[in-house]
């Protein structure tokens, strides 16, 4: 915020990791979709759905819709812990 001639002045700063495109053409809809339903069944557990929220991340970097970035930089640990949503369809 800015103080100017007494008025506090929103300035908005651009998110920390820059913008990113939109999945216009529904690249990774199938994986957003999945990972929604988790949601939903879990009661919005996050915990519960996090290989699915890690497989999406995976999509948009694989399609470029996103910066490529090492999942531990995302909040994820290493792929012994989570290596896929496999784990998540079998319960």
């Amino acid at each position: 915020m800015a103080n100017i001639g007494g008025k506090k002045i929103f300035i908005p700063k651009p998110p920390d990791k820059g913008s990113f495109p939109l999945d216009h053409e529904s690249e990774c809809k199938a994986v957003m979709i999945e990972y929604l339903k988790c949601l939903n069944d879990h009661n919005c557990d996050n915990s519960s759905c996090r290989p699915l929220a890690k497989d999406y991340l995976k999509c948009r970097m694989d399609k470029e819709l996103m910066a490529k970035e090492d999942f531990k930089v995302l909040g994820f640990k290493d792929n012994s812990d989570m290596n896929s949503s496999d784990n998540q369809k079998k319960h």
